[in-house]
């Protein structure tokens, strides 16, 4: 993710299926399907030498192992990507008048992601926490009623506020470490895994907005991984091209709607190599637990603390809680559910991710919240269920 041209700007295109055509370029080239950030790091490391040192190898790899203890680091970088791959399919959608799906790209960042790090950057500089929330809703209010230049051009500018947030949040160790950067590439294509496998069902799409969702972060994560492979050590080089052509495996079979299985196989196929790279946990790379059906404590837990916060009045600090319920967990167990109960699965999810927090933000009386809570719970109880069974 770590840009090394300062120039890049959005760019357009007039392809009809806009989506597809862009994902395969951007993994043939490299570069952003869309448009690519302003140069994000500057002290980012452009590269080494053939002949590296032994202990600057030692180094790489120390650096790259001590990664896997920053998943909170790695989890806020990887949201800040899906911002970013919102951002592109907004505008590719706006480019071809598809104002619905651009609208729906827009509202994702702020409805499911921006809850969940807005703490990180409030912490960091309140300033900028305003100006990106700020910036995030002025982008959904002018889908309608703004040219593609001006929507192109707010939505470079978010980039931008986007970038100093990386800056302010994440440290330079972090910023410059292979290891870490690439923790983000397999966590980006966990996420995209699950969508894709909302999105398609024997061949047929489904849910056009999920399959955006796991393009947009497919060619995210191979972006980043283009631009941090040339830090890689060079004892471990020869895997880089192993795993640019998994990336193109992934582009071909996402663009011709796969079988969710096939996407699985080429993205575990990625994760594995990097983990051979990096010498980390293929779990902590793709930031998912073995076992699915572990989310759901974690789930119970956070919508618990949700209602204690509810009941002190901290309303906003309850709504955080119900979309990491959400997002950070609940997204990893839908398409295992999807694959036992389907109906199951959208019910919970739309439980979690609209009705609890539209009861939070209207401020309903705690005995609602504690009733829809329990709701959700004899649900997750059920899926848990299944999930175990299954194995």
């Amino acid at each position: 993710m770590k840009m090394q041209d300062e120039s890049k700007s959005l760019t357009s295109s007039s392809k009809q299926h806009v989506n597809p055509v862009l994902f395969v370029a951007c993994l043939a080239a490299g570069a952003m399907a869309i448009f690519a950030s302003v140069s994000l790091y500057p002290g980012f490391v452009q590269g080494q030498e053939s002949g590296g040192t032994g202990v600057d190898a030692v180094q790489n790899a120390t650096n790259m192992s001590s990664s896997a203890s920053n998943s909170s680091l790695v989890d806020f970088d990887s949201n800040i990507e899906q911002i970013r791959g919102h951002l592109e399919q907004a505008v590719a959608n706006k480019e071809i008048g598809n104002t619905t799906l651009a609208m729906a790209h827009t509202l994702h960042p702020i409805e499911e992601i921006y809850s969940s790090i807005e703490v990180q950057i409030d912490a960091a500089d309140p300033s900028l926490n305003q100006s990106l929330s700020s910036s995030l809703g002025q982008l959904s209010n002018m889908v309608d009623n703004s040219t593609v230049e001006e929507f192109k051009s707010k939505a470079l500018d978010i980039n931008g506020l986007l970038n100093d947030t990386v800056g302010k949040v994440i440290p330079v160790q972090e910023i410059n470490d292979s290891g870490f950067n690439l923790m983000v590439v397999g966590n980006l294509l966990s996420v995209a895994n699950n969508e894709y496998k909302e999105a398609i069902e024997n061949g047929q799409l489904k849910e056009i907005v999920e399959y955006q969702d796991g393009q947009a972060f497919i060619s995210r994560a191979s972006s980043i991984f283009n631009e941090t492979s040339p830090s890689i050590p060079q004892e471990k080089s020869a895997d880089v091209p192993v795993i640019s052509g998994f990336f193109a495996d992934l582009g071909n079979a996402v663009q011709e709607k796969s079988n969710p299985e096939v996407v699985s196989s080429a993205i575990g196929s990625i994760v594995h190599e990097i983990s051979e790279v990096t010498g980390i946990n293929e779990e902590n790379i793709s930031g998912t637990a073995s076992d699915t059906a572990a989310y759901i404590p974690e789930i119970r837990n956070l919508l618990n603390q949700t209602l204690d916060a509810y009941k002190n009045q901290n309303y906003d600090e309850a709504d955080a809680l119900a979309i990491q319920a959400y997002l950070d967990n609940y997204e990893f167990v839908e398409a295992p559910l999807a694959e036992q109960n389907r109906t199951l699965m959208e019910t919970t999810e739309l439980m979690l991710r609209e009705d609890l927090r539209q009861l939070i933000q209207t401020h309903v009386p705690i005995e609602e919240i504690q009733e829809h809570i329990d709701k959700i719970n004899s649900n997750l109880n059920q899926a848990e269920e299944l999930l175990v069974a299954s194995g």
